[in-house]
């Protein structure tokens, strides 16, 4: 996750004058946390219903491949969401973007030794749960970006332009020659 923090940088960083492209990125960010929501009801569902028991290396032969395969549609909508804050964002933010960890808690992973399915499938809803907070807080950041960063600039009393041209003369304090007869 480290590409949308930088992403977001930028984007706090931009002009007043780009409040439709922060929308934009507010509304992907919100699409991430309920793609998170929905990873969340799947691995719940699991929880409720956890069938039989699998074997000790892979979670998904204990949540089962039709769990697995919507964690993994779940997870590339998500992904495409931060991939896109990223490329809003600009090219400095997300150059790495595909090198970070699965926006979703995935069930490919290996069980730990003595862990079950069930035990992953709660430490996957915790994990989900604080990576909404975490974006969720990204938004707040985002939201309640100073003025400053947003471009706006004091108001400050500023004196008529200057014409371009000749320059103000100065009446010359020379006497004036005496005229002749």
């Amino acid at each position: 996750m480290d590409s949308l923090d930088r992403a977001i940088e930028l984007v706090m960083r931009w002009k007043a004058d780009r409040q439709k492209q922060r929308a934009d990125v507010l509304a992907r960010l919100d699409a991430a946390v309920k793609e998170c929501q929905t990873a969340v009801q799947v691995w719940q569902g699991y929880l409720a219903k956890p069938g039989a028991p699998g074997d000790q290396w892979t979670i998904v032969s204990w949540v089962g491949p039709d769990r697995a395969k919507q964690l993994h549609e779940i997870n590339l909508r998500a992904k495409q969401n931060v991939e896109e804050v990223c490329r809003m964002a600009g090219p400095r933010s997300g150059r790495f973007v595909a090198l970070d960890d699965d926006v979703i808690e995935m069930a490919y992973r290996m069980l730990k030794p003595g862990e079950t399915g069930a035990d992953a499938a709660k430490t996957a809803v915790q994990r989900l749960q604080e990576r909404m907070e975490y974006i969720r807080g990204l938004m707040q950041r985002l939201k309640a970006a100073p003025a400053k960063a947003l471009g706006k600039k004091p108001a400050t009393k500023h004196s008529a332009p200057k014409k371009a041209g000749k320059k103000a003369t100065r009446p010359s304090k020379q006497k004036a020659a005496p005229a002749k007869k």
